[in-house]
């Protein structure tokens, strides 16, 4: 019986344009009101979550940072720190594409930029032997510490709710998503989720960018 629903925001319950599904909002409402628990966990900051949590109806905590930070009723709670990922973003900055994102005025425990694709490799290599890494939500490229990702939100939700992994659903579309699906726990994804997520899945749903929702709740017995 799922009892915690984890759900990435971007390409998951938003179009391309970041337009947010109808759909996807009606159902994640109904999901709610049969006592089930609801949390968001995005690349995005905490103002746009704050915002999500607010205006769609949100019953659990919200991540933002892909982890790093967290929502929870009126207290934020801040998990790692922007300092190192802010340092490597302004050296990278000299010598490549690397373009910081004006989200970044918000951002308190990581950074996003734009790069062109042909400096992806040396960018990664780079923040690895700086005990940092490089993810890609399709939206951003984001410079991370070490062991942030939403596998750590929801195992921070795990212990917080005290929820056995058979109890948890999660659901996203892209390769920062990535972490969450290699946990020991059901797994789906829209018809739009990157090759890698599709592979990790369960259940991929015929419907893409948000119209996946009520299916995948309906496949699970959710609604």
């Amino acid at each position: 019986m799922i009892k915690l629903i984890v759900l990435d925001v971007d390409g998951t319950l938003t179009d391309k344009a970041r337009k947010i599904s109808l759909n996807a909002i009606e159902n994640i409402r109904k999901v709610i009101s049969n006592d089930i628990l609801v949390s968001l966990v995005s690349g995005n900051v905490i103002p746009v979550m704050f915002g999500l949590k607010t205006y769609i109806g949100i019953n659990g905590p919200v991540f933002g940072e892909n982890g790093g930070i967290m929502l929870n009723n009126s207290e934020i709670t801040h998990f790692f720190s922007k300092n190192l990922p802010k340092q490597f973003l302004n050296e990278i900055s000299r010598t490549t594409s690397a373009r910081e994102m004006f989200t970044n005025q918000w951002r308190e425990t990581s950074v996003a930029f734009t790069m062109d694709e042909e400096d992806r490799e040396a960018v990664s290599k780079k923040a690895v032997e700086k005990g940092l890494y490089i993810v890609d939500s399709k939206f951003a490229w984001h410079i991370m510490n070490r062991g942030q990702n939403k596998a750590f939100a929801v195992e921070y939700l795990k212990k917080l709710y005290d929820i056995d992994n058979s109890n948890i659903l999660v659901i996203g579309d892209s390769d920062n998503d990535l972490s969450m699906f290699e946990l020991n726990v059901h797994r789906a994804s829209p018809s739009n989720a990157s090759s890698s997520i599709r592979n990790l899945s369960e259940y991929v749903s015929e419907y893409p960018y948000g119209n996946e929702i009520g299916d995948i709740f309906e496949h699970y017995h959710l609604l």
